[in-house]
């Protein structure tokens, strides 16, 4: 039995149209977020496990996943744009019954994000030596297995691209449930690969940091064809096909909804760069030590993470079907429930902090930086989600643009400036760099709680 109404004869469009909005909102959360968090942990899962093998390879090269991800984060933040507005364009459409117009959008996401990946990829390998080195200023003990992970992560680039724009598209629908199963598949066939690419299993050579890019790139491949074939038959009425068509209004609302999220993801990936600029000065022991605690910050927002898509579809299908109370009820509850669920899950982390991160070094002086890094970092996580809560509804609405200024504080302010402030000029080490990182998520977690109550976000821009 169904908790809300459903017309005779629904297309399937119309079937996930109904629940959300017109469904409990915690039971159409739960049902929306809770494949997606079974994704998540298991996602969480396979960077522990890369990190845990990589680190039974060898030293402190457990890092270098970590160490490549701001460069990939910038080339990846064109495509987080498109898939901004990707989800709030479908999300609305589908919401108003507009069905035509969603699978013209589809259509020109696809038919763009390939032309891109196709563009960025080449791209990405040809600058990746000067980020790793000069950039990132990667520890010298670590930058030769960084660049050979690099080169062929960049694959994934334009993998990614694919992935977002079927994700999106399945989502904005309000079914999470299949590219969440999809994601499963492939971090399970990650988890798989990694022992037999990174240290050399059934006859393959030691590949290391290379073999664990490697993983990630034929998992990858493996969910886009899965995707790609699911929604051809899911969805008809909307379909699977590469398009001319792109017109100005098109092109302004991607513009307009997109462009504060391409920046929020390439400022934020620029300053991660100048972050572990200043972290890596400190040497490969504070690096280690940067590397664990955000390991732990992963651990601690997977539920949120899955929740945040199931939010942002939620606001986007009501705003399209002028339900604007709906929608604010939903930012409000979204909030509450989302930051107490990770202080909840903080709690239990910051008390098993050390036995955790055990896990991952046994050096005494690693593990004594990192309960520093920790002892200041995990009460701070529930303001954190409180920001990406905001940055899901801005998602969702459209409305990006706050949550993009919130998180150039929370980055430029705080996390660069405050950071080299404390750690360089007045000369408190890598404790200035982990207080600043702790005080940006307060400041934005903050900001983010009173821009949700105050709803300006909370109207249509289809």
């Amino acid at each position: 039995m169904r908790w809300w109404t459903l017309p005779a004869e629904e297309s399937t469009l119309d079937h996930y149209r109904s629940m959300i909005v017109h469904g409990s909102f915690y039971r159409t959360l739960l049902k929306l977020a809770l494949p997606m968090i079974v994704f998540e942990v298991v996602n969480v899962s396979y960077n522990l496990v890369d990190a845990y093998w990589l680190g039974f390879w060898g030293g402190a090269t457990f890092t270098v996943p970590r160490l490549v991800r701001p460069t990939y984060m910038f080339f990846e933040a064109v495509f987080m744009g498109l898939g901004a507005a990707n989800l709030a364009l479908m999300s609305q459409y589908i919401g108003g019954r507009r069905y035509e117009e969603a699978a013209k959008t589809f259509s020109r996401f696809l038919t763009l994000n390939i032309f891109l990946g196709l563009i960025l990829t080449p791209t990405y390998i040809e600058v990746n030596d000067l980020l790793v080195r000069y950039v990132i200023r990667a520890p010298p003990e670590v930058v030769g297995p960084t660049l050979s992970y690099a080169n062929i992560i960049a694959l994934d680039i334009f993998l990614y691209g694919l992935d977002s724009t079927f994700t999106n598209a399945f989502q904005s629908v309000g079914n999470t449930k299949l590219p969440a199963t999809a994601g499963i598949i492939s971090s399970l066939l990650n988890f798989v690969l990694d022992p037999i690419l990174i240290i050399g299993l059934a006859g393959l050579p030691s590949m290391g940091p290379a073999g664990a890019a490697a993983a990630t790139v034929i998992s990858r491949l493996a969910k886009v064809l899965t995707l790609a074939y699911a929604f051809t038959r899911e969805f008809p009425e909307i379909g699977v096909r590469l398009t001319r068509d792109f017109d100005i209004p098109w092109l302004k609302n991607v513009i307009a909804v997109g462009g504060p999220m391409f920046l929020r993801q390439a400022t934020n990936s620029v300053g991660v760069m100048i972050q572990y600029s200043i972290v890596n000065s400190f040497g490969v022991v504070a690096t280690q030590a940067y590397t664990i605690g955000f390991l732990f910050m992963d651990i601690a927002e997977a539920v949120v993470r899955g929740s945040t898509t199931p939010i942002a579809v939620m606001v986007g299908q009501n705003l399209g079907a002028r339900n604007l109370d709906r929608a604010r009820e939903i930012g409000i509850k979204s909030s509450l429930t989302m930051g107490s669920v990770t202080a909840a899950v903080s709690l239990v982390l910051f008390l098993a902090r050390e036995e955790l991160a055990r896990i991952f070094t046994s050096d005494p002086v690693v593990l004594g930086e990192s309960m520093k890094f920790l002892g200041v970092f995990l009460p701070t996580l529930p303001f954190l989600t409180l920001l990406f809560v905001g940055v899901a509804i801005g998602r969702g609405s459209g409305s990006t643009l706050t949550p993009l200024v919130i998180t150039l504080v929370r980055m430029w302010g705080m996390r660069i400036f405050l950071a080299y402030l404390l750690s360089v000029v007045v000369g408190m080490g890598t404790d200035g760099v982990w207080i600043s990182i702790s005080l940006g998520n307060v400041v934005a977690g903050i900001a983010s709680v009173v821009w949700i109550a105050v709803g300006r976000w909370c109207k249509p821009i289809v």
